[in-house]
């Protein structure tokens, strides 16, 4: 429902080739650039959706909430530069919160963030868009076990094809794909907190395992880089599991399926519902993104947390 109008790119190649596709794709006839700030200077835009490299996400969301504009950021919110686990993968981390002064220093501007965005009154979210399969997942809990009723436990496998851009392997996929469980993990449990002192978690070169206690449930998370042609991501709660997987319907439409047993329940891909929850969001102030500013930092500092407390293998 929204008009491109300009994006950003790092070389003129890059960015022609990037006019081509969404030319032919969405009809495209705005303007590229090949500095995000110039975009923001030269353009007038009511929305940027930030989707660059983690390391920069910082000061482009920074710059373009100055700007006035809603900002729908990428996941991990922020992060620092490629390199920065290597310097605290050993260390052990303060019992409740993040140790690490680079870490600490960057949380605390995601904190500067979020308060902006809310001061301006512009819409601050992030991409985790697994949040948005919350009610697909209601339906086959609900079908088989009736209300959902307390969070025990909950139940993560991730795998992606890839690692997290420039990152190196041990902290790459754990990088890209955690956020997707953490955001799960806040929207079902909003006021819950992370158990620091439950924390185990091994970072292998291509896999992180991590168990801890969230808001009274306990959680089992895995992050792997798939090792064959297909991706395993299957989540639940009470240890009732379902499978992920998208794929286009008989009118070539991409959609979202969660599957259990030989139930299945289909949605508009949860990337489609996200988008448009932002926006409904900026057009109604009642309603929140499925991520805002708030859970992100939340979201950020558990991930911080937990890869504080990884033990290398």
């Amino acid at each position: 429902g929204c008009r491109i109008a300009a994006f950003s790119g790092t070389t003129e190649d890059s960015c022609q080739r990037t006019s081509k596709l969404l030319t032919e794709t969405v009809g495209f006839r705005g303007t590229a650039y090949t500095d995000s700030r110039q975009m923001i200077d030269q353009e007038s835009l009511d929305i940027v959706c930030v989707a660059s490299p983690q390391e920069v996400h910082l000061e482009q969301v920074r710059y373009a909430l100055e700007a006035g504009c809603h900002v729908y950021c990428e996941k991990p919110f922020v992060w620092p530069k490629p390199g920065t686990y290597d310097a605290f993968a050993q260390a052990t981390s303060a019992p409740a919160g993040v140790s690490d002064s680079t870490l600490r220093d960057l949380l605390e501007s995601a904190h500067v963030l979020v308060d902006y965005a809310a001061d301006s009154q512009l819409v601050l979210a992030m991409n985790a868009q697994y949040v948005a399969a919350r009610e697909s997942y209601r339906v086959l809990y609900e079908r088989e076990r009736g209300p959902i009723g307390q969070i025990r436990e909950f139940h993560f496998l991730l795998e992606s094809k890839g690692l997290s851009g420039r990152y190196g392997s041990h902290e790459g996929i754990w990088i890209d794909m955690a956020p997707h469980a953490l955001g799960q993990i806040i929207d079902w449990l909003p006021d819950g907190t992370l158990d620091a002192s439950s924390i185990e978690c091994t970072v292998a070169s291509h896999r992180t395992v991590a168990r801890f206690r969230y808001g009274g449930a306990e959680i089992d998370a895995e992050m792997g880089k798939s090792v064959d042609s297909g991706m395993n991501r299957r989540f639940g709660i009470n240890g009732f599991i379902v499978d992920y997987f998208g794929k286009a319907d008989d009118h070539g439409v991409y959609r979202a399926f969660l599957k259990h047993g030989d139930d299945t329940v289909d949605s508009e891909d949860y990337m489609q519902l996200s988008v448009r929850q932002f926006i409904s969001a900026i057009q109604n102030s009642a309603t929140e993104p499925f991520v805002n500013g708030h859970a992100a930092v939340k979201n950020l500092e558990a991930s911080m947390v937990i890869l504080e407390h990884g033990k290398q293998v």
